[in-house]
């Protein structure tokens, strides 16, 4: 299991997983993934997932897994997961926050985040 994200904060705060890193908007984060995905890996956690808006939040963190093939469905997911946020981007960029919103918006990423882990490790 990997997780891809730009949240400062997961890499100090997830230390029993591989964290992908990189210093990289919303966006960027998914054509991650989804470079990932062309290279057999399989998204465990929604793209989109939360409450937050994509053009709200600076910070995604996804959850994958090494998978065999291609998986389509992962795919699908992260290309419909580009196009949405690209559509939500283009109507009103993410705004300039204060610092003190952005820590806001990476603690709710990792909260979030760990919530997540915990219903996939029983699965």
């Amino acid at each position: 299991m990997i997780i891809v994200t730009n949240n400062p904060i997961v890499k100090s705060q997830i230390t029993d997983k591989e964290i992908v890193h990189k210093d990289i908007t919303y966006i960027e984060v998914l054509k991650e993934c989804r470079d990932l995905v062309h290279k057999g890996y399989e998204i465990l956690s929604h793209p989109l997932y939360g409450s937050v808006k994509p053009n709200e939040t600076p910070y995604r963190s996804i959850i994958m897994k090494k998978g065999t093939n291609l998986d389509t469905n992962s795919l699908n997911l992260i290309e419909e997961a580009i196009v949405t946020s690209s559509k939500f981007q283009n109507n009103k960029k993410t705004p300039n926050w204060p610092n003190k919103v952005i820590e806001d918006f990476r603690v709710i990423d990792l909260d979030i985040l760990q919530n997540t882990l915990q219903r996939i490790q029983y699965l």
